[in-house]
């Protein structure tokens, strides 16, 4: 598989492979591999600088850049681009009340 920004291409390991099975097992069930995590900062934040912590991270960890691909002989293999771009965007939710914030932060976090 030679395509051009691909770093790598990589067979599973069998830990991938039980993982990419059972999120494909059942599309309309929740993944329970999966995990989101959402917290509270108080203070000033300098969002700028967070972005480019995140995209450095992807920039060193190659492993952070992987996905799944399914190869023309139907076996899958994790492809490792050069780089990402960072899917990003900023909410300011300062404007709303307390029965508006936390249905508009769940919503957001859906």
């Amino acid at each position: 598989m030679r395509k051009p920004g691909l770093q790598d291409v990589l067979p599973l390991s069998p830990l991938q492979e039980g993982l990419l099975f059972h999120a494909l097992y059942d599309g309309s069930a929740p993944d329970a591999y999966v995990v989101q995590v959402t917290f509270d900062l108080d203070g000033p934040l300098d969002t700028g600088a967070l972005r480019a912590a995140a995209e450095g991270l992807l920039r060193r960890h190659a492993n952070l850049r992987a996905a799944f691909r399914q190869r023309s002989a139907g076996r899958p293999v994790q492809v490792i681009p050069r780089e990402v771009v960072l899917p990003w965007r900023e909410v300011d939710l300062s404007g709303l009340g307390e029965q508006e914030l936390e249905p508009e932060r769940a919503r957001l976090a859906g």
